[in-house]
């Protein structure tokens, strides 16, 4: 597999980097393991998984969004969303590593500990560590097979775009695909997240994930893009991109923004009304002992800031401003991972390990490496407009 004429030798750099610096950082981690214990290398390793994991498969979502609903803003970043989306194969195999690792994560896999409480003993039909990878193994299955059809299908639409019936046959795959990712990646959220906690329940907290996926996998989408505008934005003059097609990435960045922070409010709304001690005591963990300066900056920076800052139409229509927007939501979606997970283990007060840095950057490297390599399997094409959008756009950019 060798680069083609139009990719940029920039990324075949960061492809080798990438995977030199996953498995150096790969090889520190697992000596830290040995060394510093291994119930902190599983927590951070799990903070990590869950970012990396959450580009994959938010971007695997958009591209079936797209389809379902069209857009200019889907057209642009599709190429990027479907290499993020063949990475699903290699969170399958680090996947490995969080079931050798169970006993140090989940209290629930301790029967005396769900012995003890009347409830968890209702819990143990679901929460059973047999039970467990096999609903993994049906989540990887759903999302690499879905991921398949969909990139296979996508290929022939580009050898065969007057082929009238691939279009609805995409249409209808994305929209049933939409459907089992919501549901497996709800459950998946309990069982990787919630379950953490067993005696904690909140019924949209799959959808908050769902949508935590698709604002960092539309932000790292745009910092690509920023990194490939003459290869991906062009229109059929050969011109630079209109202002308008960004105003489009932009608005649905900015949906993505407010939906989360809605979805966000609203949970710990309705818990907090509710003041049931089983259901408060998630959020308790995780604004007491230092907790709380982290929450204050999540919401901050993963709603206030862009929210204000993609209002004006100027900074929608600049793709270095969206990038720049893109790489703050991707790093404090870190750390919103790192204030779900940490607090259950830490609840007494606020904790960081070395270990925190140097697994997202283990598993960021293999990541990256395989994306790039999928990105490089098909020709970067530009994303072509015809003649009626063009002129629209030029008519909305005056």
């Amino acid at each position: 597999m060798t680069p083609t004429d139009t990719f940029p030798a920039s990324f075949v750099r960061i492809q080798r980097a990438g995977l030199v610096a996953g498995l150096a950082a790969a090889a520190l981690a697992v000596a830290g393991a040995f060394l510093g214990g291994l119930a902190q290398f599983f927590q951070s390793y799990l903070v990590a998984f869950l970012f990396w994991i959450g580009i994959s498969l938010g971007s695997m979502g958009l591209l079936m969004l797209h389809y379902v609903a069209g857009g200019r803003w889907g057209k642009t970043i599709r190429r990027i969303t479907e290499a993020a989306a063949g990475t699903i194969w290699l969170m399958a195999l680090l996947f490995i590593p969080l079931v050798v690792g169970m006993r140090y994560l989940y209290v629930w896999t301790d029967p005396a500990f769900m012995a003890s409480s009347e409830v968890l003993q209702h819990k143990t039909a679901y929460l059973n560590p047999v039970f467990f990878i096999v609903r993994a193994v049906i989540y990887f299955a759903v999302w690499l097979i879905l991921a398949r059809v969909l990139t296979r299908q996508s290929a022939r639409l580009e050898a065969s775009p007057e082929d009238a019936s691939i279009r609805p046959r995409l249409r209808a795959i994305s929209a049933g695909g939409l459907i089992l990712y919501v549901l497996t990646m709800t459950f998946a959220a309990i069982d990787w997240i919630m379950s953490l906690q067993p005696l904690w329940t909140s019924t949209v907290f799959g959808m908050l994930i769902i949508m935590v996926q698709g604002l960092s996998s539309l932000a790292f989408a745009t910092v690509v893009l920023s990194l490939l505008p003459g290869i991906l934005l062009r229109n059929t003059a050969g011109s630079p991109p209109a202002s308008a097609v960004l105003r489009d990435l932009g608005a649905v960045l900015l949906s993505f923004v407010v939906g989360w922070a809605y979805m966000a409010f609203f949970q710990l709304l309705i818990i907090w009304t509710g003041n049931l001690p089983r259901e408060t005591i998630w959020y308790f963990d995780r604004t007491n002992g230092g907790w709380q300066w982290l929450a204050i900056l999540i919401a901050a920076v993963q709603f206030v800031l862009p929210f204000l800052a993609l209002i004006p139409m100027r900074v929608r229509s600049n793709l270095r401003a969206l990038a720049g927007i893109g790489l703050v939501i991707l790093m404090v979606t870190y750390v919103n991972y790192f204030w779900q997970v940490m607090p259950a283990f830490y609840p007494a007060g606020f904790h960081i390990n070395w270990l925190d840095i140097v697994l997202p950057l283990a598993i960021g490297g293999l990541w990256l490496f395989v994306f790039i390599g999928r990105l490089r399997v098909r020709p970067l094409q530009p994303v072509l407009l015809d003649g009626v959008e063009s002129r629209r756009l030029a008519e909305e950019g005056k």
